[in-house]
């Protein structure tokens, strides 16, 4: 028998999983398939409701950051919202209170998620308007040994012969170059952390 009562809900069409009572070590693998369960059927994203969580120990931190994990890595998150005093002090104890993100309330909780996804298809249309495109929809102008002598592309020396280029091909002349590209995802996706 769990000591942790799981119910899955709506809050302004952001899906919320409410724990109450007490987790502890017997209840790690129902709980985990619950909030397995939850997540792959209600979104990547998930609000988890701690009002009713009196206690938790490190088995069920360890159940929360595993599907923390998942949820990111399918594009989602996993906020906890109204965590109680005794679970706060586990979360600043062990340092997870900076690794997840807590809010005061469900409804906080919700509005950060409708925004961050409002910011994240907005980020990705610009992105998208902001690739470099040949007429017909093609990749910019890769390295030619034309190109390699006239000296578009630092370290095109180095690059394969037009007869032997992989596709993806490795330099992209009107980008100024790998290097200027991969600086400017770098930021664009700091960009993103740093607002979320």
């Amino acid at each position: 028998m769990l000591n942790v009562d799981l119910s899955i809900g709506d809050f302004d069409g952001q899906a919320v999983v409410a724990l109450c009572g007490e987790s502890n070590l017997a209840d790690t693998p129902g709980v985990a398939s619950h909030l397995i369960a939850a997540v792959a059927a209600c979104g990547p994203s998930v609000i988890v409701d701690l009002t009713g969580l009196v206690g938790i120990d490190y088995s069920g931190l360890s159940v929360l950051l595993r599907i923390r994990k998942w949820t990111r890595q399918s594009g989602g998150d996993l906020p906890l919202a109204a965590p109680q005093q005794p679970v706060r002090q586990v979360l600043e104890a062990t340092g997870l209170i900076d690794v997840f993100s807590v809010y005061p309330s469900v409804e906080e909780a919700a509005t950060s998620l409708r925004q961050a996804q409002a910011w994240s298809s907005a980020a990705t249309q610009r992105l998208r308007a902001a690739m470099v495109t040949q007429p017909g929809g093609r990749r910019p102008v890769c390295c030619t040994a034309d190109t390699r002598r006239s000296g578009c592309c630092p370290g095109a020396e180095r690059a394969r012969p037009r007869r032997m280029a992989c596709d993806p091909c490795v330099r992209w002349c009107s980008l100024g170059g790998t290097t200027a590209w991969s600086a400017w995802i770098w930021a664009l996706v700091t960009a993103i952390v740093i607002a979320s």
